[in-house]
């Protein structure tokens, strides 16, 4: 049974030698969460052993679920019906399993019902994700907008899109590419007004969303 985490040496090594002491106090802010929420841990080590048992469970969906579809996912596409853009039934079928698994709010706290997994964590994760199937991990990566909205959102904001994030339920997209830019952020041109009845105005042109 293939396994992405147990048979990648790379990432094995790093996650039992890399110094996280630190980023897991801070993560955890001293572990104040531990008796509170069932997977919380109660000190260092406890959380690398929870960071262990998540990366196994990504390997495995990775290695057992993903790669299989990965060449249907190609084959098939997705396909633009009435409007809406609708994902190849294998897309579909991989993200309800990481859905299941509760693996889609890794980064995002457990008030929210995240994991609070350390961003190292997260990108172990998206490194097996990418390489059972690359464009899985575009729709599974950029469960990190959810993160922008946990350290700068309003309470309100965070309450009503943080669950959801966590549940599957909806999922992030970036709209960055422009004519003259590309991904070069710092040509990006697009600017944002706000309006005196407090709507905002885009004035620009995209040419590209990831994950629209």
């Amino acid at each position: 049974m293939p396994n992405y985490y147990r048979d990648n040496s790379d990432l094995l090594f790093h996650m039992k030698t890399m110094d996280i002491k630190q980023v897991v106090e801070l993560k955890e802010d001293d572990f104040k969460e531990h008796g509170t929420y069932p997977d919380a841990p109660k000190d260092s080590e406890d959380a690398r052993d929870n960071y262990h048992r998540v990366l196994d469970i990504v390997g495995d969906i990775a290695g057992e679920f993903v790669a299989p579809r990965a060449a249907d996912v190609d084959k098939n596409g997705a396909k633009h019906i009435n409007g809406e853009v609708v994902f190849p039934k294998p897309i579909l079928e991989s993200l309800d399993r990481l859905r299941k698994a509760d693996l889609m709010g890794m980064t995002l706290p457990r008030k929210y019902d995240g994991i609070n997994l350390p961003m190292t964590v997260y990108m172990a994760a998206i490194e097996m994700i990418s390489r059972a199937d690359a464009s899985l991990m575009l729709l599974f990566g950029l469960q990190g907008i959810g993160e922008t909205i946990s350290r700068f959102g309003s309470e309100d904001q965070k309450q009503r899109y943080l669950p959801r994030f966590c549940a599957g339920e909806v999922m992030g997209a970036m709209a960055l590419t422009e004519p003259d830019a590309g991904s070069d952020l710092q040509a990006v041109s697009l600017q944002a007004d706000l309006r005196p009845d407090g709507k905002w105005v885009l004035n620009g042109v995209k040419r590209f969303i990831t994950n629209g």
